[in-house]
């Protein structure tokens, strides 16, 4: 949902003719000429995965689908730039700017419209780490669009509440007719295929505040290590809190690092300092969406990873206590 290169588009269809072709064409200024990545439901059910080639900023797309499906373009950073709910013969166009996802322009089909019309409206909360307030404008949106597909795309790919079971409860709100079987189906699918975050951390090219500049994070080393990925929507007092928690730390013994994910450094210096921690603060420009944090896919904050000295992840999660309990038990 964000910033940097990433690109975040969906188009809503209704069930149509099964098998009649759909056409997908996108030009978004700063693509360039490169190679994304395809991947929907077929209209036998199974999954179209291949490569299309990106000319002066445009592709297209055509295919048959289930009725309706959802379809995912990825970078080759494997980071979804396009997502969207095609049907059978369905013409959808979809223009824009790479770097502004939340101000684009799609046609198609009035589903199109309305979900895209979501997205402009809370371009502020998709590009937060914090998933709080977006999670909310879903729920308000399913209550009041028990019956529209929408409803059921909105929280099967932009709703992050951290329990499946929330997801669930959420669903079950939803009128039937608003649940196609083919699109659920393919959400499954896609979700199976979706690559896992990286377990294995060894280094981190980001911007170090003592410096000024970019700086080698080890994370391999001669000890284990703690990071804090946060932002300034967490809001001080729960920063402080996880803090707090990895001051009680032996420093000697446990290497701890916290790196911000806010779209920009103001602030930042300030916010470290009245802190009052020792050890390092990072920041990454381009949020989640920068290079060396999207095999992390770190999607929320906070997000706490704990790895031992070669690396390998033993805890991930929003607990400082249990990942200061782990790193101790290391």
């Amino acid at each position: 949902m964000l910033v940097g290169l990433a690109l975040v588009v969906a188009v809503m269809c209704g069930c149509k003719k099964e098998n009649k072709p759909f056409k997908v064409k996108a030009e978004l200024q700063g693509l360039g000429s490169q190679q994304v990545k395809v991947v929907y439901s077929g209209a036998d059910g199974g999954i179209v995965d291949y490569w299309a080639r990106c000319e002066n900023n445009s592709f297209e797309i055509e295919g048959t689908c289930s009725n309706p499906s959802l379809l995912m373009v990825y970078n080759k950073m494997n980071v979804p730039i396009i997502k969207l709910v095609v049907a059978g013969g369905d013409k959808l166009e979809v223009k824009g700017k790479i770097l502004e996802p939340y101000d684009l322009r799609v046609e198609g089909s009035e589903m199109a419209k309305q979900y895209n019309d979501f997205l402009v409206k809370h371009k502020t909360e998709y590009k937060s780490a914090n998933t709080q307030a977006l999670n909310t404008a879903i729920e308000y949106f399913v209550k009041d669009n028990p019956k529209s597909i929408v409803s059921t795309v909105l929280v099967m790919l932009d709703y992050s509440p951290g329990d499946d079971t929330a997801i669930d409860k959420l669903l079950e709100k939803i009128d039937d007719s608003a649940k196609p079987e083919s699109l659920i189906d393919s959400y499954n699918l896609l979700k199976a295929r979706a690559k896992k975050p990286a377990t294995k951390l060894t280094s981190l090219n980001i911007f170090e505040q003592s410096t000024g500049d970019f700086q080698m994070a080890h994370i391999k080393g001669d000890k284990p290590s703690v990071i804090v990925f946060w932002d300034r929507e967490l809001g001080s007092n729960k920063r402080k809190e996880i803090f707090d928690e990895m001051k009680m730390l032996d420093l000697s013994q446990v290497q701890v690092m916290d790196i911000s994910l806010d779209i920009d450094s103001t602030g930042w210096y300030f916010a470290t300092h009245q802190d009052g921690t020792t050890w390092k603060h990072y920041w990454v420009p381009g949020s989640m969406m920068n290079g060396e944090i999207v095999n992390l896919q770190v999607n929320t904050t906070p997000t706490i990873i704990v790895t031992d000295s070669l690396g390998n992840q033993q805890y991930r999660g929003d607990n400082p206590i249990k990942a200061r309990q782990t790193v101790e038990n290391i």
